[in-house]
């Protein structure tokens, strides 16, 4: 199995105590456990936290010559070269309290490969939505009717980009629902973005990196993110 990051001191100590049933901020497990995989450490790092491990764990370091080196040249042996910690943003380190670089829910379909279990994911996430933004300078009455089978049919504000929906379409729309409010965006939210959006009760956001078309048509690869947006 790969090495995929490091921590810094203290959030290896922190991952220790915590593996120990010892005390620990529980708000700093909270945010390690965001990011965490399979770390990498050497002894000079577990000496400097005093932490005392199997013998065989001791050997095995030893034996892959991971002994004194620094968290840069440990992260440079890593999978994903990143290290965490809660105080500095810069690369390679990643700040678990806030980081532009985060861990979402994210799948990728090859082309021919079913989308059958991300359309049911993102109906779920629209099933108890207030509020859906529908983000797609590509849309066409065909996207608009798969659309109108992700939403939930019970009151619900669908808020649009301006020249996005024609009035022909948002009338199509109206028909699928009449306690549907399709309105048109006031706050000038993604603004000249490329990937297509859904943005749902402004906190859950779904980014559809080939589009809504290629979520219900296999001829393309196709990678969603689900991503809290605040």
């Amino acid at each position: 199995m790969e090495y995929t990051i490091v921590l810094s001191d203290e959030l290896l100590k922190a991952y220790y105590d915590f593996k120990n049933a010892k005390h620990v901020d529980p708000q700093i497990i909270t945010n390690l456990l965001k990011y965490y995989s399979r770390h990498l450490t050497n002894i000079a790092q577990l000496k400097r936290i005093a932490i005392e491990v199997d013998n065989s764990v001791s050997k095995k370091l030893l034996r892959k010559g991971y002994i004194n080196q620094t968290l840069e040249e440990l992260c440079e042996q890593t999978k994903y070269k990143l290290i965490l910690n809660t105080e500095r943003n810069d690369y390679p380190y990643i700040n678990i309290n806030a980081d532009k670089i985060e861990r979402n829910f994210t799948a990728t379909y090859n082309k021919n490969e079913s989308r059958d279990k991300t359309i049911k994911h993102i109906k779920a996430l629209c099933r108890n939505a207030k509020y859906i933004f529908i983000y797609d300078k590509h849309m066409n009455d065909k996207v608009i009717q798969k659309i109108s089978h992700i939403l939930p049919q019970k009151k619900l504000n669908i808020i649009y980009k301006a020249k996005q929906l024609s009035q022909v379409q948002i009338s199509s729309l109206k028909k699928e629902c009449k306690d549907w409010k399709i309105q048109q965006d006031s706050k000038n939210t993604y603004h000249d973005y490329h990937d297509r959006y859904l943005l749902i009760d402004n906190n859950i956001e779904i980014i559809l990196t080939s589009g809504f078309d290629y979520l219900f048509d296999e001829n393309k690869d196709f990678t969603y993110i689900v991503r809290t947006r605040f």
